[in-house]
């Protein structure tokens, strides 16, 4: 049910003219071949797929319209959330437009790899409605490839990473929404479990964070402008030599009139505005480059309770690409993006998980407050413990996911086991728990 994240921020572009989603209309107006393997996915669909994924050379996408219908330059791909029109050639037969993905191109920067991929294509017809579809491509036996980019059980570091600077946290948690009558449903306990991070962050053995330095953004408080104000203003305050943490609990969600945005849920959130009122995946990126200059930052982001705005299962229409998309955000040194779920898996909350509580913030605090190592918990030794831990819980339902460049010797945590088992402060925490 949530996660905890770090950096983000945004540059959004919006059309000039606005685009519906004309997809379920269609099904079968795009749909993807792998020439190599012989394989035909359907728009909106996940496979798993067996072979080498450096064999694959070339993605086919067709679209079942003719260029008066759709425009070469309104026709864009993108694979693992990188634009790819620069290695698509585009090309019309009488079944419609065939776009060839040479994957080789450019040095293959864009080649296949082990585990999950993603591609998505999109057009704009003649009447400016917008026809979206993606696909996930995973390598490898469904019961091998969830985690495939988590860090397995590790060798303890000689010398974990310590902090020299201050620390600073901005943590959200979402429980109730404005417009849950209007298709965003409550959660029970996201609220909850930010407050009881926050409260492990001021102990001793979370670090002693500063009061001060930590903004906190539970239900009502936690609108589009408030979040906003904490990760673009507050979070301009660290300096390189500190220490940053952005923990998330809440909704993560596609824009219901347009696919290819995605979205953090705020409090207020419009589903007829997303745009307006939700915080894009997008400019997390801008976080990262522009405003936190901290060189070290810790995200935990349990955002994807839902498939979609309504609550819903659909998986059969729409592939959840949330988490996906926060690959590209963590690809520097010294930062660790740990995520509640994989793509298009629920984050799980329940009573069961101490009384009330998402499995994955329970199991969080838990490594966190000393089962995930005798000493000082590190990045890599935390992941390993959710990895273990969330699956058994959920009977294999959600995995948490580290994203590429996880500094694993990071140390997350102020204080040894040892030294914790006395603080009164994590106690309180381990009973909320």
């Amino acid at each position: 049910m949530r996660s905890t994240i770090i950096g983000l921020l945004f540059v959004i572009i919006v059309p000039a003219l606005p685009a519906r989603l004309d997809v379920t209309q269609r099904p079968g107006d795009i749909w993807l071949e792998i020439p190599e393997l012989h394989t035909r996915v359907e728009g909106n669909d996940s496979v798993v797929l067996q072979g080498q994924p450096s064999n694959i050379s070339h993605l086919v996408v067709h679209i079942a319209a003719q260029p008066q219908e759709a425009r070469y330059g309104d026709i864009h791909t993108v694979v693992n959330t990188e634009a790819a029109d620069s290695i698509t050639n585009k090309s019309s037969t009488t079944d419609g437009i065939i776009c060839d993905l040479d994957l080789s191109h450019w040095g293959g920067g864009f080649q296949i790899r082990p585990g999950r991929n993603s591609l998505e294509a999109h057009y704009l017809d003649r009447r400016q409605r917008l026809h979206y579809a993606s696909f996930l491509l995973q390598f490898g036996e469904p019961s091998s490839t969830k985690g495939t980019r988590s860090i397995p059980s590790m060798p303890r570091p000689a010398a974990p990473q310590r902090i020299t600077g201050e620390k600073y946290a901005v943590v959200v948690g979402i429980s109730k929404f404005k417009n849950s009558i209007g298709g965003i449903p409550n959660l029970k306990y996201a609220a909850k479990d930010a407050a009881a991070f926050q409260q492990f962050l001021e102990s001793p053995a979370g670090g002693s964070f500063p009061h001060e330095n930590i903004k906190t953004l539970f239900d009502e408080d936690a609108t589009s402008q408030n979040i906003r104000s904490a990760l673009l203003t507050f979070l301009t305050k660290p300096r390189p030599q500190d220490l940053v943490v952005i923990y998330f609990a809440g909704h993560g969600a596609a824009d219901p009139n347009d696919n290819r945005n995605l979205y953090l849920l705020a409090y207020d959130t419009d589903p007829n505005d997303m745009g307006g009122t939700a915080f894009p995946m997008v400019e997390f990126q801008e976080i990262f480059d522009r405003v936190v200059k901290a060189r070290h930052v810790v995200t935990f982001i349990d955002a994807c309770h839902s498939f979609g705005i309504t609550g819903e299962r659909a998986s059969s229409h729409q592939n959840n690409l949330v988490n996906q998309y926060l690959e590209r955000f963590a690809s520097a040194a010294d930062r660790a993006v740990i995520t509640a779920s994989d793509v298009s898996e629920l984050s799980l909350e329940g009573p069961q998980w101490g009384g009330g509580h998402g499995v994955f913030t329970y199991y969080l605090l838990e490594g966190l407050g000393g089962k995930a190592s005798s000493g000082a918990v590190t990045a890599g030794e935390l992941f390993s413990y959710l990895a273990q831990q969330v699956p058994k819980a959920t009977g294999g339902q959600q995995h948490p996911q580290a994203q590429p460049g996880l500094a694993k010797d990071l140390s997350l945590t102020g204080a040894s086991r040892a030294a914790s088992k006395g603080d009164t402060k994590l106690g309180a925490v381990r009973a909320a728990l």
